[in-house]
């Protein structure tokens, strides 16, 4: 079997037009995978090999298969790992894709022992990484397959930094097909993360780019991943990552806009928003308090934030800005909402919104009179206003001009010769 590319092509689409005998398996497969071919050749070995794993007749076939994918799993050529996963050429082209919706358990029993292995590959970071991109998430262990993400997201080693965002994403995905039921799978992983902060971060701290308090930036990144992700959820879901807030607080109250962020995304109604500033009152200094509302009014106010507060109306805006204002002393909250989506609108309450807006310019909040006072109103005059100005200014300037009839008065002078 010491053989050039173009033999072993031919013997390869043999193999492929002979599938459904599997007796070349232990006559033509195996002697040709253990001569270690052309790195190419065994990755087209491989794929034609899978066509075979549904017809095998024998313990002994069966034992020469799944050693030599094993073997294929440790595989220090990628595109040899890569044929393994459906992703590598399309699930219309992969061998196994037939295999998905039958009652056969070999589909299963492949991604268990097989796409599984690879998550764990002895020699390849860019092989585990494939398989946590691409690894069939449909059918395999769920609880081991979470239990493996959970270890790697609270590790900082190399390997561990690569490899655990595309693991975490793992149970976001879950959570969301509703393969696990609750979101504490998630929050078990912050917890964790928050409980190892003082070890770890202390000992890595402004080292350098790959050893400076890890925890706090991996935190850091996995709410931002929930943030980018939590739209998908439907309402149940998002609620019950509420529970994060007092977690995030007491690691660190510098989270503060960015857990603020994902509360703001997640809130249902007036009293969620209402309940989100009095968590942040009551745990955070006046001065940075007040910071964090500013910044959280721009949250408030971007459509792409796709809060509930999107969907009201102009004057059901203005009248939840009325409310926070008038109720909750927290107008820099609703300013950025009022000057961008309901002052500048055609339907809102006109004298509503002079009035509150003069208000706010005799604030004592010095912050929220300053942003009104340097707010220039957009809205136009009225119409009949207009049209009473047009009229009176027509009538001034018809009482200015001399009447047309007098200037013939000064025509007998022209005949009065001096």
């Amino acid at each position: 079997f010491l053989i050039g590319i173009t033999a072993n092509k031919e013997i390869l689409r043999l193999l492929n037009e002979y599938a459904s005998d599997s007796s070349l398996i232990k006559s033509v497969i195996k002697p040709l995978w253990d001569s270690r071919p052309h790195e190419d050749a065994r990755a087209c070995l491989i794929l034609t090999l899978l066509n075979f794993i549904n017809k095998l007749q024998s313990n002994e076939d069966k034992t020469f298969v799944w050693k030599i994918l094993e073997e294929a799993a440790d595989d220090n050529y990628l595109p040899v790992v890569q044929s393994l996963f459906s992703a590598h050429r399309g699930s219309s082209r992969w061998p196994l894709s037939r295999l998905i919706t039958s009652s056969d358990d070999n589909f299963q029993a492949f991604i268990n022992r097989i796409q599984f292995r690879i998550l764990d590959h002895p020699t390849s970071l860019e092989a585990r990484l494939w398989a946590w991109t691409n690894i069939d998430c449909e059918h395999c262990d769920v609880q081991k397959l979470i239990e493996k993400v959970k270890q790697l997201c609270i590790q900082f080693d190399k390997n561990a930094n690569t490899l655990w965002e595309s693991a975490f994403n793992k149970i976001i995905s879950y959570y969301k097909q509703q393969k696990i039921s609750s979101s504490n799978e998630v929050i078990d992983i912050i917890k964790k993360l928050v409980s190892i902060r003082a070890e770890v971060d202390s000992k890595e701290n402004a080292i350098d780019n790959q050893h400076d308090l890890p925890v706090y930036h991996r935190i850091h990144r996995i709410l931002t991943i929930l943030i980018d992700r939590i739209n998908q959820f439907d309402n149940e879901k998002k609620l019950s990552f509420r529970s994060l807030a007092p977690i995030i607080l007491q690691f660190d109250k510098t989270f503060t806009l960015t857990i603020g962020t994902l509360l703001i995304k997640i809130a249902q109604n007036r009293d969620d928003l209402k309940a989100i500033l009095t968590l942040f009152q009551e745990n955070l200094p006046e001065n940075y308090f007040e910071n964090i509302l500013i910044r959280l009014a721009e949250i408030l106010s971007n459509k792409k934030s796709n809060c509930f507060v999107q969907q009201l109306t102009v004057n059901e805006k203005l009248d939840l800005a009325q409310w926070f204002i008038k109720e909750k002393d927290c107008g820099l909250f609703v300013f950025d909402l009022l000057k961008s989506h309901v002052f500048n609108q055609p339907g809102a309450d006109r004298e509503q919104c002079q009035t509150l807006l003069r208000q706010m310019r005799q604030s004592e909040n010095l912050f929220l009179r300053q942003q009104a006072l340097e707010y220039t109103v957009r809205w136009k005059r009225k119409r009949e206003k207009h049209q009473r100005q047009r009229n009176e200014l027509s009538v001034t300037n018809a009482s200015s001009d001399p009447d047309t009839s007098d200037f013939s008065l000064f025509e007998i002078f022209d005949s009065i010769e001096i």
